[in-house]
């Protein structure tokens, strides 16, 4: 057999009570994967792209849910392995596992790190323990930035002049060694056995970030980005993306993006919570991040919708987290942490970014108060675990809670975390309270029980969400080195009654 990664579950959305899957492999050569055996059915493959003589093949199922949480098994004609997943019960709530930063940004890093997938065994000990239904991976998932090393005619096209570079055109040459570069460079990070079992058992839902394509995409200058070799590793970085992260075949999408759009949002329910998963590559330059008419559709879609208790936003970079841009000749002076500064300063705090994320969290808040649904915020990115607070005083309360959004931020699940003075220098920032907007105000909280804001260690995140009255999240991240996950509580809104 040829298979070269997969399979991969991804999780395609829940209609009526019916869970929405699709199942990809990628082959090699001329084999094709036989029938797929589930839920008493078996369905032929239908091919759904090729890169760089890999072949992609897919099988959708619909999986009826039942009054409790049923397992799947399933299998493929001519593998030895019979693989399955979760999924909720009709009354239950989704248990779901985050994370992000699934690679290396420089191959030094890789050789000092002695286990490179602890994180990966911890949560695979956890699925093991007490199934979970969903996977969010929330940006990173590979780091391509090597490729300006590895591709030939890339270093030769960073030895020219700037103006030379702008015009350097991206011969057929090229483009095939993008694609086999982002092929190759899934296939490592996808199969190592920790990391492989996971995207087989688990229905996933993924969005990129800067290295799923490379360091920084989207914060170069006008003229670089538009650049025919730069749009070429961009068309590469894109198709790889959409197939092997969201199962989908980048020339004929079925990916639930929301229409009218450039991008790869989405908005997503299950039951009572929602998954609003924001993509902040597509569209982002210098001066911003989601084009306008982007953010109307996303508006659009969100004020559409009703009756969540809960909604969780996937936003790649941290809404809340500390400016370290005066910081910026210190990092310079670590060695191999310069791609740490970029990502510390590719943030939502940026100037030209701070309208756009003024104006996500007005709207946000406005849905919370309107509709009484706790909005959380997911984040990854900046190899430290966080828990960033917004805060809103500018009207009464109807809703206690809806004025509050957290954010969750963990990272990273594979990259190494950053030196101690990082998290000194982020310690010594992350108390100071921000204001917004007159009566918005930002900071990072310390971790319940601990005194300290920011955890520089290998991390990933659990999500049980209650039933019934209380509706808790309890948000768990489990850290490497430590016995037992610190525990943050997020409680849902909860109406304000007036006495007569």
């Amino acid at each position: 057999m040829a298979r070269v990664c997969g399979p991969i579950v991804g999780f395609r959305g829940q209609d009526g009570d019916r869970w929405r899957l699709r199942i990809m492999v990628a082959h090699r050569g001329g084999d094709v994967p036989g029938l797929l055996t589930a839920d008493d059915g078996s369905i032929a493959p239908a091919q759904v792209g090729e890169v760089a003589g890999v072949r992609f093949f897919s099988w959708d199922l619909s999986i009826a849910q039942q009054d409790e949480q049923r397992s799947v098994a399933y299998s493929i004609a001519g593998d030895d392995a019979s693989r399955g997943f979760t999924i909720p019960g009709r009354m239950q709530n989704p248990r779901i596992a985050y994370a992000s930063c699934n690679g290396f940004s420089e191959p030094g890093n890789m050789r000092r790190t002695e286990d490179k997938n602890v994180s990966w065994k911890s949560l695979a000990n956890e699925q093991a323990r007490l199934p979970f239904h969903l996977l969010l991976l929330g940006g990173d998932q590979i780091y391509a930035d090597q490729l300006w090393a590895e591709i030939p005619a890339l270093r030769r096209f960073n030895g020219r002049p700037r103006a030379e570079r702008l015009t350097t055109r991206a011969g057929p040459g090229l483009v095939r060694a993008l694609e086999t570069f982002y092929v190759e460079t899934y296939c490592r990070r996808f199969t190592p056995e920790p990391i492989a079992a996971a995207l087989a058992s688990i229905p996933t839902l993924m969005m990129w970030d800067d290295h799923d394509i490379f360091d920084g995409w989207g914060s170069y200058s006008e003229e670089e980005q538009a650049c025919d070799v730069f749009q070429a590793v961009f068309a590469a970085a894109r198709s790889c993306f959409s197939l092997f992260q969201l199962q989908n075949d980048p020339d004929a999408p079925t990916w639930p993006a929301l229409p009218g759009q450039g991008g790869f949002n989405t908005l997503l329910r299950i039951g009572e919570i929602g998954l609003l998963v924001l993509d902040l590559r597509s569209e982002r330059t210098l001066h911003q991040v989601l084009a306008p008419s982007t953010w109307d559709v996303v508006f659009a879609a969100l004020d559409g919708t009703h009756g969540l208790r809960h909604l969780l936003v996937m936003s790649s970079i941290p809404v809340v987290h500390p400016d370290l841009s005066f910081a910026g000749q210190t990092l310079d002076l670590l060695p191999g942490e310069q791609d740490l500064e970029d990502d510390l300063h590719d943030q939502w705090s940026s100037y030209d970014h701070r309208t756009e994320r003024l104006r996500l969290l007005h709207r946000l808040l406005d849905f919370a108060e309107r509709e009484g649904t706790r909005v959380t915020i997911l984040s990854g990115d900046v190899h430290v675990a966080g828990l960033g607070v917004v805060q809103s005083t500018r009207r009464p309360v109807r809703w206690l809670n809806a004025n509050v959004i957290n954010q969750l931020t963990c990272s990273p699940v594979v990259h190494p975390p950053p030196p101690r003075i990082v998290r000194w220098l982020l310690e010594r920032l992350g108390g100071e309270v921000s204001e917004l907007d007159r009566g918005i105000t930002a900071q990072m909280l310390q971790f319940p029980g601990t005194n300290y804001r920011f955890i520089a260690n290998r991390n990933w995140l659990s999500l049980d969400i209650e039933i019934g009255e209380q509706g808790r999240i309890w948000a768990n991240w489990f850290i490497e080195d430590r016995a037992q996950p610190l525990t943050k509580v997020v409680h849902a809104c909860e109406y304000v009654t007036t006495s007569a």
